[in-house]
């Protein structure tokens, strides 16, 4: 694992890198990779940056350096910078820490108390962050304020209060790094800190994903009451237990971690259906027949202790099954004040194996939501169409650039944390030849991916909804794509998107250099931005397409294409922030379908010889043809390579489990036969490899191991 000098010094070298070329200032380049981090870890929905520092009511200092609201259980976020940028690290004292909050939380009190917006230039995105707070004040159930720091925490510093709340705990909740605040206009406020050994512990192991770590002792007198359903001795991978725990518990657990303990895909679904109205009448007015009429939970951790019948201690406790049972009993009884004491959920516990629950968590989760009707996008994130662009990605090497000597991967990032996962067990030699071949700004996540190419496809609108609520829009189309034409998402296609990448950063690097710029709604401009371009290309010049393959050759944006985009840039800036738009608060105004109507009618002037930068379709439709062709080849050889590599025994254990499940044609039959004999020569052909796999993915739906 890489030591925590050389974490704060990649971390601190990053930020400066970052200012040189987005020239958006020091301590902004660091909340953005901080904020950026801490949403791939899940702790943080996408961010919107915003500096302010200045003087509000009865003279109180107001700080804050960007925000995120999670639309899904009310959180909203506000992050706080205490930057040093010395080579040693210092110590942040308590003290300062806290004053550092404190200013963060005035600038909240001030918005919602005191109407702080009307002391705030219009068309900033400070205004837009204060009046957004005072009009979603009844809809936020908890503030959040998060301090960033380069620093580390001094050991004397008190960090874990007793939260001030009205509900009454058996023993005070100690989490690290979590202190408690003054509520405002009754929304509980929390604070929290990351400094850099946190950011080191979390960020240099596993996944990049904080665990939750749960002492039910001190939510409950002796624990959680259980009965074994599937023991070690069933299977080594998961252990499961049927427990019943009381609403209050349900309702204290996610008022303490929020959407943070739903799986993924629990938390998109439950963002379209929000709490239930059936169940919150149920927890009002029968709450003694809650227990008969609800389903209860499906819940997975990777570790748990079990002492006489009760479970005590979860460790990455995740709901993936029940995520409106979970939202409703605590916003039944925050709104409704209900009595949850008397409420009895039933829960399933399954534990499984570390090392597998990246692969095993999302298919208990899409197990468990068959029985509700949820679109196969929900559970995107785990389709052949990401495990494909992962697969390309990996053997692609992209040309050099910029008079290197070696070509590079684009590292695309199917599953949180891969890209640390792979140097974790590296010497110093192997990890600098992987970073050469790999480097960390080629890295690509798939919400990235799917915010760049839903730009390109002209919805920034919904690009400007968020990282989440725009990849399951992305997902939606996607998945009709690919069903339709799968073998269109080839080498050609990886190669395209890879430079519609290159000129996503391109713009935004581009933007903070303008002269016009005024360090705000930049993540706006740059989706509208590059819409625009496609409209423009598309109207002005029916029959041709952006030479995308210049870009992927070049791995840079033509200086002819970069003068276009200053153009375009302008006036998308002075268009989303114009006095005469219907809603004041840009930011919101940049989600609707009309901003984006009204971006199109924009007359953009055109830069001499800009007709260079394309190509006609009929070139590029011969180019996309081969590359069909040569990708329905490797689909065959990536057939035949999975038999392969599962090997004799997994198909000898398919064919057994088989025998009790009748899902086999009786060609899947035959060729069965062949992979079960792999050792005595035997093995199926081309037809027969294509017709395993498609045998082993109905089976994997039935609950048979993928691998």
């Amino acid at each position: 694992m890489q030591s925590f000098e050389d974490y704060r010094k990649e971390f601190l070298e990053d930020t400066r890198a970052t200012e040189e070329s987005e020239a958006n200032g020091t301590v902004a380049s660091f909340v953005k990779i901080c904020a950026l981090k801490l949403f791939e870890g899940d702790v943080l929905p996408e961010y919107t940056p915003c500096y302010f520092h200045g003087v509000g009511y009865r003279s109180a200092i107001l700080r804050v350096d960007g925000y995120a609201y999670d639309d899904i259980d009310g959180t909203f976020f506000m992050l706080v910078a205490s930057y040093s940028g010395t080579e040693e690290s210092e110590i942040l004292q308590g003290s300062d820490a806290r004053t550092a909050l404190e200013r963060c939380r005035a600038f909240a009190s001030n918005s919602i108390e005191q109407g702080l917006s009307r002391k705030i230039e219009i068309s900033t995105a400070a205004y837009d962050l204060a009046s957004y707070l005072q009009e979603q004040a009844q809809n936020i159930s908890k503030i959040v304020i998060i301090l960033l720091t380069d620093m580390s925490l001094s050991e004397r510093a008190v960090l874990a209060d007793t939260p001030k709340d009205s509900r009454s705990r058996l023993t005070s909740r100690k989490r690290t790094n979590v202190l408690s605040a003054d509520p405002i206009s009754k929304i509980e406020v929390e604070y929290r800190i990351w400094d850099m050994p946190r950011f080191h512990r979390v960020f240099t192991s596993g996944d990049g994903h904080e665990e939750i770590e749960i002492d039910f002792l001190q939510y409950t007198n002796d624990g959680i009451p259980c009965l074994p359903a599937i023991t070690a001795n069933d299977s080594s991978d998961c252990i499961s237990y049927l427990c019943t725990v009381s609403g209050s518990v349900i309702a204290d657990l996610y008022d303490d971690y929020k959407s943070r303990l739903l799986e993924g895909n629990v938390r998109s679904f439950l963002g379209k259906r929000g709490v239930n109205k059936e169940i919150r009448n149920t927890v009002l007015n029968e709450p003694e027949r809650f227990f008969v009429y609800n389903n209860g939970l499906s819940a997975t951790a990777t570790e748990a202790v079990v002492k006489n019948g009760r479970v005590t201690y979860a460790k990455d406790l995740q709901i993936v099954n029940g995520g409106q049972t979970t939202a409703t009993l605590s916003s039944a009884r925050r709104i409704n004040g209900a009595d949850l004491s008397g409420i009895s959920v039933l829960m399933k516990l399954t534990i499984v194996n570390p090392q597998l629950a990246s692969n095993i968590v999302p298919l208990i989760s899409r197990s468990a939501n068959s029985q509700n009707k949820i679109n196969p996008a929900d559970f995107f994130s785990t389709h052949e169409y990401h495990v494909r662009l992962e697969q390309i990605s990996r053997r692609k090497f992209a040309p050099a650039k910029d008079g290197a000597q070696h070509e590079s991967h684009w590292f695309y990032e199917r599953a949180r944390g891969q890209y640390i996962q792979a140097t974790m067990h590296m010497s110093k030699s192997e990890a600098k030849k992987f970073a050469t071949q790999n480097p960390k700004d080629q890295v690509v996540t798939k919400t990235e991916w799917a915010k760049v190419l839903s730009a390109w496809e002209e919805y920034p609108h919904i690009v400007s909804k968020g990282a989440e609520s725009n990849f399951a829009e992305f997902a939606k189309r996607t998945e009709a794509q690919w069903e339709a034409k799968r073998d269109d998402f080839n080498d050609i296609f990886f190669q395209e998107s890879i430079a519609l990448v290159i000129l996503y950063k391109a713009v935004d690097k581009l933007i903070p250099k303008q002269s016009w710029y005024d360090k705000g709604y930049k993540a706006n401009i740059v989706a509208y931005s590059v819409a625009l371009l496609h409209y423009i290309i598309r109207k002005r010049y029916p029959g041709k397409m952006l030479d995308l393959q210049k870009i992927w050759q070049k791995q840079k944006c033509p200086d002819i294409l970069m003068q276009q985009m200053a153009i375009i840039t302008e006036r998308v800036y002075y268009s989303i922030t114009s006095s005469s738009r219907p809603i004041q608060n840009v930011t919101q105004w940049c989600k609707q379908a009309n901003c984006w109507e009204s971006v199109k009618k924009l007359n953009i002037s055109i830069v001499n010889n800009f007709e260079t930068l394309l190509n006609s379709n009929d070139e590029r439709t011969a180019v996309i043809r081969d590359a069909r062709e040569v990708r329905k080849i490797e689909n065959t050889i990536d057939a035949q390579k999975t038999v392969l590599e599962l090997g004799e025994i997994y198909w000898i254990h398919l064919e057994n489990w088989l025998k009790s499940n009748r899902l086999a044609t009786e060609p899947e039959l035959k060729a069965l036969k062949y992979a079960t004999k792999i050792s005595q020569g035997y093995f199926p052909d081309e037809r027969q490899c294509k017709s395993l796999i498609n045998l082993q993915s109905k089976a994997v739906r039935e609950g048979f191991p993928k691998k």
